[in-house]
């Protein structure tokens, strides 16, 4: 099957930087827990007035942490290690710092 259709691929096929399958899954997997771990976190401290009021920029960087580790488990899932799967991440700074970093090493 393939990668890019968001299906898994055959077992022992290398993902992104020689990562095997099964490891990328289960990284991928970690990467979800720990998105709801914060997101749980950031909803407890959301739900006290004063701590919001305080800390509002905090708690939004937090979700946009998550919103980071779900786009880099995505990865993980579908990617076929080239450089086009860039194009499935939405948030548009990572998307750029990505390719910025692929271009400096000369992996683009």
């Amino acid at each position: 099957m393939s990668a890019a259709a968001g299906l898994p691929l055959p077992m022992g096929t290398a993902a992104a930087a020689g990562v095997p399958r099964p490891l990328a899954q289960a990284l991928a997997a970690e990467l979800v827990l720990a998105s709801s771990m914060l997101a749980e976190l950031a909803y407890d401290l959301g739900s006290d007035g004063d701590t919001l009021r305080r800390h509002m920029a905090s708690l939004q960087l937090i979700d946009h942490i998550t919103q980071i580790q779900l786009a880099i488990a995505d990865l993980l899932r579908t990617s076929n290690g080239a450089d086009g799967d860039i194009g499935q991440v939405t948030l548009q700074d990572m998307a750029d710092r990505l390719r910025a970093f692929l271009t400096q090493h000369g992996t683009a």
